[in-house]
């Protein structure tokens, strides 16, 4: 990674709102405009404190709720700066903390509420490696604080500052409770808009005589959506509904615009992380999508180039040793491989003479596996490695199969393969430790044609779509027990609600983009319009940098309109719910609420593949090629196979 573009960064958090119902105040929306602004973040998961705790440790620590927990034993960026040896500093300010309040004892220590200062609001205060060291408890600190420090000149590289429940908009001024039954907007985010711009003011920000240091990277963002009560009556709770927050960057080294990859606190997270060169926590923030817009880049296709492979049948491609490898079956089903290197094409040696069309190849650093379908139909497998080469592996007979995806397991030594078999349900295999483990029970019955399966940190995707719709649809898989979630009986959530590790999701879920448009149950305010996304043909997935790339067709496109079309998905931690999500309170203990689910995340705008046309029902193949997604197609006019790169690179000046 290239150096720092920020020396220090400040995070202010407020509470509970909208995107849409922020972007309604003029100076929130002016704001936003004088920074980045990222269109399409999220928060992790409900109620507050869930999102605080994420931000700080990558990952839930199962919390799912706003009560204290049990002092947490994970580590968070506070351990990552500290065992830097670039001398790093960090401090928490905590707005209207007295810390003569709770002063800490060596034994026992507890903090609590000193209202309007919440300690569910303080992530730092909920860790054990926190509470128990006196020198990192004295770094928590309150607004009085911030200022002495700031006019000191002693602002740490990271700051984080909580307002109080006040001033973040929780609840009105002077009130204890929500007086205002459920209202969120105007009222509470003019309140906000109100102590934020007196805030700045104070420290003539943004501008060129600002006060804080320079380099100084200022995110201002929100836990969590809640939405309006009217807009949410007939739900089971006001945060039903996608966990769209309002999120802009701002500082002197922003030029204002806007950004739409999917990002939510993981991203920050994994942002800061990167920039001071700090690790990871080996959590949701390992791989998550971060800003690389930041370092000037952004993702661009480039030109297409013909390759040495003529039209196929079929063809899968995976990246291995540092090379791309790319299996192909021909009319007769031949299967046939060569090797890219990024600049040559190797010959195409036999693999295999008893294919019959249907093929996906996966790798990870151990091996390449290729699973197909042979001439009797049955699912196939070989493996290959560089010093054994291509040999044949046992698997459980499943019978008759037809569509065949295989994904390796990221961080694991293992493999996802996902079929179709005769009764048109898609089943699934795991490949690990040198056996295959199911078939399992029928995972989706409501599919047809093509499906993928894409990895993103913890989470495997299922993508596929929907009988005779063209909707798209996917089904979300867990490896990591650090996204398994139990919860406690609360006014939010129940056992119901709890999440699930190594086993798919009792739901799907359509893959939506998530915008904001005027809606006549909240007149002032815009609420959520999801736009769903339809494909028909092919599909291909790939993931390059914490972002799931996944092209295809238009739907209902004829054989010759053949515009490729692709979309993103970069919400990493998204975690599988044990139960089907529903948002009927009739239905209340029975079903999950979806809270940090794909229920609430969203993909991007649909974009173009520049430069690429295809029929829907030809060859469609992706890889991730040393930080460059390479997609292989055939063209419309065309009898060989081409290929079309696209990477982050530097925008040009």
């Amino acid at each position: 990674m290239e150096g720092r573009v920020f020396d220090h960064v400040l995070i202010i958090m407020f509470e509970n709102e909208y995107r849409g119902y922020v972007m309604e105040n003029e100076y929130m929306r002016n704001l936003a405009a004088q920074g980045i602004e990222l269109t399409n973040c999220f928060g992790v998961m409900h109620p507050s404190q869930t999102n605080y705790i994420t931000s700080i440790a990558g990952e839930l620590c199962n919390v799912s709720d706003d009560d204290r927990p049990q002092p947490l034993p994970q580590k968070t960026i506070v351990d990552l700066i500290e065992a830097s040896p670039q001398n790093l500093r960090w401090k928490a300010y905590m707005d209207s903390y007295v810390p003569d309040d709770t002063p800490w004892v060596p034994q026992g220590f507890t903090p609590r509420d000193h209202y309007p200062y919440v300690i569910k609001h303080n992530p730092f205060s909920s860790f054990k490696n926190i509470l128990e060291d006196h020198e990192r408890w004295e770094k928590i600190d309150n607004e009085a604080g911030f200022w002495r420090d700031l006019l000191n000149h002693d602002l740490p590289e990271y700051a984080w500052f909580t307002p109080n429940m006040w001033n973040d908009g929780h609840y009105l001024v002077g009130t204890l409770n929500d007086s205002l039954h459920g209202e969120r907007a105007p009222v509470l985010v003019d309140q906000q808009a109100k102590w934020l711009q007196s805030f700045f003011e104070g420290l003539n920000f943004p501008g060129p005589r600002s006060k804080l240091p320079p380099r100084t990277l200022v995110v201002v963002t929100y836990d969590e959506a809640d939405f309006e009560a009217f807009y949410d009556k007939g739900k089971k709770y006001t945060y039903d509904g996608p966990n769209q927050i309002y999120t802009v960057l701002l500082g002197d080294m922003i030029a204002p615009g806007q950004q739409g990859e999917g990002y939510n606190h993981y991203s920050l997270l994994r942002t800061i992380e990167k920039n001071f060169n700090l690790g990871d926590l080996q959590k949701n923030d390992r791989d998550a999508n971060w800003y690389q817009f930041l370092w000037g880049k952004s993702f661009q296709w480039q030109r297409p180039r013909e390759t040495p492979m003529k039209c196929k049948q079929n063809l899968s491609a995976a990246s291995y040793a540092g090379e791309l490898y790319v299996v192909s079956a021909d009319i007769e089903g031949t299967l046939r491989y060569c090797i890219f290197d990024g600049h040559e094409w190797s010959p195409e040696v036999t693999v295999a003479e008893d294919g019959d069309g249907y093929l996906h190849l996966a790798a990870n650093g151990e091996k390449l596996v290729l699973a197909y379908r042979d001439s009797q139909k049955h699912l196939a497998v070989k493996l290959y490695d560089l010093e054994q080469g291509w040999r044949l592996a046992e698997i459980p007979d499943v019978g008759e199969v037809e569509e065949i995806s295989l994904v390796a397991i990221p961080h694991q030594p293992a493999f996802m393969l996902v079929y179709r078999d005769c009764g048109n349900q898609l089943r699934s295999l795991i490949y690990t430790g040198s056996q295959w483990q199911g078939p399992s029970d029928a995972i989706c019955t409501h599919s047809d044609g093509s499906f993928t399966l894409a990895a993103l940190g913890a989470s495997i995707l299922l993508i596929y779509r929907v009988i005779k719709t063209g909707q798209l649809s996917c089904l979300s898989y867990n490896t990591g027990e650090f996204n398994k979630v139990t919860v406690e009986n609360s006014q939010y959530a129940g056992p119901y609600d709890d999440t699930t590790v190594n086993q798919w999701s009792a739901s799907a879920f359509s893959l939506n983009h998530y915008s904001e448009a005027p809606n006549p149950i909240t007149p002032l305010e815009d609420e959520p319009v999801s736009e769903g996304i339809r494909a028909s043909g092919e599909l291909a997935s790939v993931t390059l940098d914490g972002v799931i790339y996944l092209m295809h067709n238009r739907f209902s496109d004829g054989a010759g309109n053949g515009q490729l079309l692709y979309e993103t998905f970069s919400i990493s931690g998204t975690l599988t719910p044990a139960n089907p999500v529903s948002y009927n309170p009739a239905e209340n203990d029975t079903t999950s609420n979806g809270y940090g689910t794909l229920a609430e995340a969203g993909w991007s705008l649909t974009g173009a593949v520049s430069g690429v046309f295809r029929n829907s029902d030809t060859p469609l193949a992706a890889a991730n090629l040393n930080g460059t997604l390479w997609l292989l197609y055939q063209p419309l006019t065309n009898e060989r196979i081409w290929a079309c790169p696209g990477a982050y690179l530097k925008n040009k000046e």
